[in-house]
């Protein structure tokens, strides 16, 4: 949930008004409890059942101990947040182990191009961030464009060649 806060009434609305774009809509984070998977997993539990009739694909938010969880019925996204540390350590192997059980993937708070770099190694489908939002849209657009390019480039390892041994 946000740091200011959920309000479930704006929530709901705020879907409405995307349905009539649900076609090209790639997911719908249900709500999660920052840094807390049992909480978020309660909560994702609770909203997917009110969900269930929307057309949009729905994310579940992996947070912090979400390494010892499986993915609740109804995800059809496995969407990375969580604390920093925690994501270094387990990130890869929970978006490996997603991308396996036919879910697909997104990771959030990606404002580097360490971080898109970092993805390369992983089995990554989609990722956002907020970087534009502090540089003008096109120079952020442009640096952004140059991180794909670089983290795009051959190199001598995929994302297979790295496997999580638990």
């Amino acid at each position: 949930m946000s740091k200011y806060g959920f309000d479930e009434d704006l929530y709901f609305a705020q879907i409405q008004r995307l349905e009539p774009w649900a076609a090209t809509c790639h997911f719908l984070v249900v709500p999660d409890v920052i840094q807390d998977a049992e909480a978020t997993l309660n909560v994702f539990t609770h909203y997917a059942r009110e969900l269930a009739a929307t057309p949009l694909p729905l994310a579940y938010v992996l947070q912090d101990g979400a390494e010892d969880e499986a993915f609740p019925v109804g995800a059809q996204v496995a969407f990375l947040g969580g604390s920093d540390p925690w994501r270094r350590r387990w990130g890869a192997a929970l978006l490996a182990r997603a991308h396996e059980e036919g879910l697909r993937t997104h990771v959030g708070r990606v404002n580097s191009a360490q971080r898109v770099q970092a993805l390369s190694f992983t089995h990554a489908d989609s990722c956002d961030g907020t970087y534009v939002a502090f540089r003008s849209v096109e120079r952020g657009l442009r640096e952004i464009g140059a991180w794909l390019d670089r983290a795009s480039m051959p190199s001598l390892f995929s994302a297979n060649d790295f496997r999580h041994v638990p």
